[in-house]
């Protein structure tokens, strides 16, 4: 039996974004803004380091290096237990950019698709691989997910573009339509000369950024906790 619902009975009560952005600029620091206690966090870490968050308590899981793709599916299967949607609120994926160069690693190192005569067909699998894990992870229901990126600068002939720093054509250009919330995190200087911190949230802005909802500024103070209040209308 087919069952119709109306949209304004239809609760959102999560939400899954990425943030993008340079190198240091703190897009992993914006843990600290997620409007839970740390106890209900969870970041899922392929960087080399957290230092950013010394003075926090909050749980971590490390992503095997040498198995990336097993240990992100390891991972995965935990989350959909019991014990972790009552634990976690929050999943913070620290970031897409190293999870994407250790799963491309991963299969250079496969005896088949190692060869160079198999290169098309290791990025048609990695691409494949890629698709899988962001849209499995972002669509956990009993989360909020957090995903991060770093940016890169590409020259298409005399101009400069913003991408994802992402390997693999086919993942780069696919990886915004996976999310309705696309953050750009950015310093802009004021007339002081003093740095500040926003997320852009508009395309004519920054053409990575993107807000499907329509309930975000262009510019939104660099604290996920207030964007996600916007967004969910709490």
């Amino acid at each position: 039996m087919i069952t119709i619902k109306k949209t304004a009975h239809i609760a959102t009560r999560r939400i899954a974004m990425l943030v993008v952005g340079p190198s240091g600029i703190g897009k992993t620091s914006l843990v600290r803004t997620l409007p839970e206690p740390e106890d209900k966090i969870l970041i899922i870490s392929a960087e080399s380091g957290l230092a950013c968050l010394d003075g926090t308590n909050i749980d971590v899981i490390e992503v095997d290096p040498t198995n990336p793709a097993s240990s992100l599916e390891e991972i995965f299967n935990e989350l959909q237990t019991q014990a972790y949607k009552d634990k976690y609120k929050f999943i913070f994926i620290d970031s897409l950019t190293e999870i994407a160069q250790l799963i491309l690693t991963q299969l250079k190192r496969d005896p088949h698709y190692g060869l160079p005569k198999n290169i098309l067909p290791m990025y048609g699998k990695y691409a494949d691989m890629m698709a899988l894990l962001v849209k499995s992870y972002r669509d956990l229901s009993d989360y909020s997910v957090i995903f991060t990126c770093l940016d890169a600068v590409e020259k298409d002939g005399l101009e400069k573009l913003e991408s994802f720093n992402i390997p693999g054509s086919s993942t780069k250009n696919s990886i915004k339509s996976w999310f309705d919330v696309v953050l750009f995190y950015r310093v802009f200087i004021d007339e002081e000369g003093n740095g500040i911190r926003k997320l852009v949230t508009d395309i004519s802005e920054a053409p990575l950024a993107k807000d499907r909802s329509g309930k975000l500024a262009k510019y939104e103070d660099a604290n996920l906790g207030t964007i996600m209040s916007k967004i969910l209308g709490k």
